[in-house]
């Protein structure tokens, strides 16, 4: 199959001709998309085996697991820039740690293959300054069962790799990148366990594009939600992201931007005006997620049509830049995010949910164009990327704004029965304690619960509306008191009030039976003292 694939990938012009730094270092060690010409991609026995050979050489790669997939298999985590892979040994450091992570889409390979190269070419004592800031973590096969669920029309019209690819979800049927606030998966909460236990500064999460035919090579994103704290959200959107869409524009030549699409791009109604629109702000997706945690969350989406080398080697160069960057301005990535942990949100006016909010200006947005290929297999169509930029002035709606707020409370009761709700503030980390509940308290009436029609993510979505109220004659209960003012305050605020659009609620992690208009909402809140713990 190695060798058939391999005269495919050349027929389709597919095959590399130099690809990222370090080809073939480390004592030789190819990744399979290397050693088929990039027909195939890595299957996880390979990922393994080469982290396994790494670390063997003892470059200075330590590696451990941070968890197992459904099916049982173990992932991967390799630690460079400390004496051990322990999350005892990357703090004692005093260094900015950042995590990389790839193949959340088992079908979007090249994040996976860019990893292992990166790896490698740290083994092979490449990028050695940015030991001197940084330890680096990196999870290059996150999504390990869907990779090996190896099909050609996983990504259709994907150009390549030809030989196949995995599967968007996982074992489940799960998509892993909704499942950063419900955690119904166990590999997302090994995942945000990691969050937990190695506190990256910075997340990048690697995925592959499709969509709207443009022509960026990688198109990116930072925390999207509002709520995000406002020193990451500058840091990243005037500062570290434009400079390193400069840095490849002018070392490589490739247009980097924000990510987005065209509604209506291929013909099909549209009800909003046209622009370039990013995809969502809830932090159901991981680098949203990372924002909510005070951390600097970084999505990199290659672009579908590229060839499979192309995008491997603009994942890496992406890689390259963002981890430059963190190495050089480390002192004060660690200020920014150690301030937003320290900083209250009690009182504040947060978003309960979210709509696009559209650049002050219009922008350029390069448009692009490709030609079709068929499959040497099926004969079904692939899309290939052409050398053009068509440059169209048009609103670029990558913003979002709050459509609904609250205020935040100092802290919310949640009843000692609802084991369901602290099995996920557990799973999150969010701080919470036993205490009896005070009084008054204020109260949530649900007057009206809309429920989905179909499930998605195998929930059914809940849309509950009502008021707060103060009720002076509350039962002193015992309760757990989740303080607001935590690091972790704007996860739980995002959680817990019923109105958010991506907590308990929203997810049906309580039973709709529960939930009835004239009943309170389960959870509680205060504004005053807290309890003693």
């Amino acid at each position: 199959m190695t060798m058939k694939f391999a005269v495919i990938a050349t027929s389709l012009t597919l095959a590399a001709c130099s690809g990222p730094s370090g080809l073939g270092g480390a004592g030789g060690l190819l990744t399979r998309a290397e050693r088929t010409d990039f027909a195939e991609t890595s299957s996880y026995h390979e990922v393994t085996a080469m982290v396994d050979a790494l670390v063997r050489m003892e470059t200075g790669l330590h590696a451990t697991t941070f968890g197992e997939t459904v099916e049982g298999r173990a992932l991967p985590l390799v630690v460079w820039g400390a004496p051990e892979a322990t999350p005892e040994a990357v703090e004692a450091t005093g260094k900015t740690r950042v995590l990389v992570f790839a193949n959340i889409h088992a079908g979007e390979v090249a994040g996976k293959e860019a990893a292992l190269m990166l790896l490698r070419d740290l083994a092979r004592g490449e990028h050695a300054a940015w030991a001197d800031s940084l330890v680096l973590l990196v999870a290059p096969i996150y999504n390990a069962d869907g990779n090996e669920r190896v099909a050609y029309d996983n990504r259709p019209l994907q150009l390549g790799p030809v030989g196949g690819m995995g599967t968007r979800t996982n074992a489940q049927g799960l998509d892993l990148n909704r499942d950063f606030m419900k955690l119904a998966a166990p590999e997302s909460r090994a995942l945000v366990r990691l969050f937990g236990t190695y506190d990256p500064h910075v997340v990048v999460d690697l995925h592959t594009t499709n969509g709207t035919i443009h022509a960026y090579h990688l198109t990116y994103a930072p925390p999207l939600h509002p709520n995000t704290a406002s020193e990451i959200d500058a840091e990243l959107w005037e500062r570290w992201l434009p400079a390193v869409t400069e840095r490849i524009e002018e070392r490589d030549g490739w247009l980097f931007y924000h990510y987005g699409n065209v509604p209506g791009a291929f013909g099909e109604p549209v009800s909003v005006p046209r622009g370039w629109y990013s995809f969502d702000a809830r932090p159901r997706f991981g680098t949203n997620y990372a924002g909510l945690r005070n951390r600097f969350g970084i999505l990199s989406e290659v672009y579908s049509y590229a060839p499979f080398d192309e995008r491997i080697a603009a994942s890496y160069r992406f890689v390259e830049e963002v981890v430059g960057y963190a190495a050089a301005h480390a002192s004060r990535i660690r200020r920014i995010t150690g301030e937003a942990d320290a900083t209250s949100i009690v009182g504040d006016s947060l978003a309960l949910r979210s709509t696009f909010a559209a650049l002050p200006e219009p922008v350029a947005i390069q448009l692009g164009a490709v030609d079709t290929l068929a499959h040497p297999a099926t004969g079904e169509p692939l899309l290939r990327r052409l050398d053009v930029r068509a440059p169209e002035a048009m609103p670029a709606f990558i913003r979002f704004a709050p459509s609904e707020k609250e205020r935040a409370p100092a802290a919310y009761l949640v009843p000692r029965d609802l084991a369901v709700v602290t099995d996920l503030l557990d799973a999150h980390g969010v701080d919470y304690y036993p205490a009896m509940a005070p009084s008054p308290v204020e109260v949530f009436e649900i007057t009206e619960v809309e429920l989905a029609e179909r499930p998605f993510q195998d929930r059914r979505a809940q849309n509950v509306r009502g008021f707060y109220g103060t009720l002076d004659d509350a039962p002193r209960e015992p309760v757990y008191v989740v303080p607001v003012d935590q690091p972790l305050g704007r996860v739980a605020f995002m959680l817990l009030e019923p109105r958010s659009e991506d907590g308990l609620a929203a997810w049906g992690v309580l039973p709709a039976e529960s939930l009835t208009p004239g009943r309170y909402w389960p959870v509680q809140r205060i504004h005053g003292a807290l309890p003693p713990r």
